[in-house]
Parts: C-alpha cells; sequence; structure tokens
C-alpha cells in the first residue's frame, strides 16, 4: 500500500478511514495507539510489557513491535504530550505513521494487527457525525456546523421582523402582508447560508431551534437538497442562557441519532421479513461484506466478535477453529470481526451504526445489514 509519509497530523473530523482501511502488512505488523491525554503512555505501561512477552513466541511480530514502539517513543521525545486526546498509527516496515488530535477523550488503547486498528474512529465519528444548526427568532438567526462535536464559525443573519399588530383594518392587513413577505426573506436568507453550509463541509442534519413561526417560515423556505436531509425542529425560549440552548440542541441530536438508529434496524426487520435484500449474525454479515455487498450495518455499540486470520495466505475467518480452512495452516491470530467489518465497508463506502442495545437487534446476533443487491 501506499506510503502517506511520517508525522502526518490531521484532526479527526479529517480521518480518512477508507484510506486507513486499505492500508494493512503481513503478520502482525501495525500498532494502533489511542491516548486519553499526557498520562496515556504510562498508563499503557503494563499492557506493552504484556504485549511483548505474548508475542515472543513470534520473533517476527515482536520485531514489528519494538520498532513501532521505538517510532513512538521517538515521536514523543520531538513532541512532548503535553494535552489533548490522540490517536497513533505505526508499521516501520511499511514507513507508516499517522497521528490524529481528537476533540474528546477516548479510553487509552494500545491493539496490535495486521493493519490499523479504526473500529473506535468509526464509532467516534458515527457518534459525532457532522450536523447543522440554525438558532432563530424573528430578531436574528445564527447557523453553524459542529463537527467532531466542536462548533465551528457563526453566520449572523438580522432578522428584525416587526411583532403582529392589532390596529385592524386595511392597515392591519397591508402591514401583515409587508411582514410576511419580510419573514419570508428573512427564512430564505438563512435557507441559503445552509446551502453555502452544506457546499462547504456536506452535512446529514439540520437542527433547528427557537420560535415557532420562524421555525415553519425556514422549513418553508428549504431548498430540496437541505429537505431532504434529516431535519428536525425545537421551540425554544432563546431568551434562556447559552449553555441552555446548548444542552437543548444537543438532546435534539441524540433524539434524532437514536430515532435514525432504530428506523435503519426497522428497514432491515422488514427485509428479512420478505426473505430481501438483509443480513444478520456476524458470519452473514461479514460475508456480505467481503462481497462489497452490504449498503448500510447496524452493530450493538459493545458488541465483541473474536475471529481468526491466518498468517500464511490471510484469510479472515469468523470461527474460531485451530486451523485455515482455506490453506490448512496453523498459524493464525485472533482478530476483533466488528474493526474487520468496519474496514470492509470503509472501503466500499457503505455507512456502519454503532448503537446502544436494541433488544430484538441483540435476539439476532447484534449485527445486521441493509444489502446493496
Amino acid at each position: 500500500m501506499g506510503n502517506p509519509g511520517f508525522d502526518n497530523s490531521t484532526k479527526s473530523n479529517q480521518i480518512d478511514l477508507r484510506k486507513l482501511a486499505e492500508i494493512s502488512a503481513p503478520d502482525r505488523a501495525f500498532l494502533s495507539l489511542y491516548l486519553s491525554g499526557p498520562a496515556g503512555m504510562a498508563a499503557l505501561d503494563k499492557r506493552i510489557r504484556t504485549d511483548r512477552a505474548l508475542l515472543k513466541d513470534h520473533p517476527d511480530e515482536l520485531r514489528h513491535f519494538d520498532r513501532n514502539m521505538n517510532k513512538v517513543d521517538d515521536y514523543f521525545r520531538r513532541n512532548p504530550h503535553k494535552s489533548g486526546s490522540l490517536c497513533l498509527f505505526v508499521c516501520w516496515s511499511l514507513e507508516f505513521f499517522e497521528i490524529h488530535a481528537l476533540p474528546v477523550s477516548l479510553p487509552d488503547l494500545l491493539w496490535v494487527d495486521s493493519s490499523p486498528y479504526i473500529r473506535p474512529l468509526a464509532e467516534f465519528q458515527d457518534e459525532y457525525e457532522s450536523y447543522a444548526v440554525v438558532v432563530a427568532d424573528n430578531r436574528s438567526a445564527k447557523v453553524f456546523l459542529v463537527a467532531s462535536s466542536v462548533p465551528g464559525r457563526e453566520v449572523q443573519i438580522p432578522g428584525n421582523v416587526k411583532n403582529h399588530v392589532k390596529v385592524g383594518g386595511w392597515s392591519q392587513q397591508r402591514y401583515e402582508r409587508r411582514r410576511d413577505k419580510q419573514l419570508q426573506h428573512y427564512a430564505k436568507d438563512i435557507a441559503d447560508e445552509l446551502m453555502e453550509l452544506d457546499r462547504e463541509n456536506a452535512f446529514r442534519r439540520v437542527l433547528m431551534v427557537g420560535s415557532k413561526e420562524t421555525l415553519r417560515a425556514i422549513r418553508a423556505a428549504l431548498p430540496n437538497q437541505i429537505a431532504r436531509k434529516a431535519v428536525k425542529d425545537k421551540a425554544l425560549d432563546l431568551g434562556k442562557t447559552d449553555d441552555w440552548v446548548q444542552k437543548e440542541i444537543f438532546d435534539l441530536f441524540v433524539e434524532q441519532e437514536r430515532t435514525s438508529e432504530q428506523a435503519l434496524w426497522e428497514v432491515i426487520k422488514s427485509e428479512l421479513l420478505k426473505s430481501g435484500l438483509a443480513a444478520v449474525g456476524i458470519e452473514d454479515v461479514l460475508h456480505a461484506a467481503k462481497a462489497g455487498r452490504v449498503e448500510k450495518a447496524v452493530v450493538t455499540r459493545n458488541a465483541h466478535f473474536d475471529g481468526r486470520r491466518c498468517r500464511d495466505c490471510e484469510h479472515l475467518e469468523s470461527s474460531t477453529s485451530p486451523e485455515c480452512p482455506q490453506c490448512g495452516s496453523t498459524s493464525l491470530f485472533k482478530v476483533d470481526l466488528v474493526n474487520e467489518c468496519t474496514e470492509l465497508l470503509a472501503m466500499s463506502r457503505a455507512e456502519i451504526d454503532f448503537v446502544d442495545p436494541i433488544p430484538s437487534l441483540t435476539e439476532m446476533g447484534d449485527i445486521g445489514a441493509l444489502l446493496r443487491y
């Protein structure tokens, strides 16, 4: 595979999981590190010593491990870890070294495998996907993007739509017509800003909070490109504190996310009931993922499935057989099949949702998929 180079640092919302999923090495030559903060390496010291002991039966993999750790130590000597959460992917044999800053703290983790361990990143990107926010009443509006849980630059749009009046007669009717037209122009300006935001950084969701009348006008002004996205609104008193409004927005996002997860599982169940384009259980989903047939997958967040990869032919198997069914080799190593599925889906540009436990999904094996064909 290609070599993206050394000391390649990006922000979490720029991490290309597909590129990482396409990289592989022979044997367990890759080291993946997730550090919650500057104390992360010290917290993993025992794990590092344990992994070295476990790899002694495989001298080549131990050499890979030691040289990868040397790369990490050299990096932190030159660039002390002073704050924040990081993830690193290292393979000295491929001259591969990437480090990424994360805006939220992920648990300290060290993983040795034949490819980057991207499952935590996939879960993070799923849980903190980008979404657009509109906070608006008749006086003014704010439009901004939240990416990787971090709000971006706000665009302020003045409204200054006057209140209703009760003067009666033709004067009131003319006033209301002018007011309605002013509200329509204001709503269109907000919709145009959402279009511009989507062109700059495409998003899947729009959350709108504020006064009922303003939100209704904005919905009516949304072009199809935006209206087709998951749009959710909620009337709020914007006179309350900013912290209260931000919490309401985040709660709305979580509610919408859980609703979409349940809806995806309902679609998969519907396909299963008519023997349609769906698969459940790790074996069937993995088989479909290998063939590039998965469109969308859903997996319980804490689900764990052990599999085996063959060192000789690199065959991936969901069983725990001591022999490779492809070549008969007994030189196998354990892998996380959720991570393997995540890699396969990233390479075929399929989506994966990590969800809180859904009883019927758990009964069917904690993983399901909607198929393309």
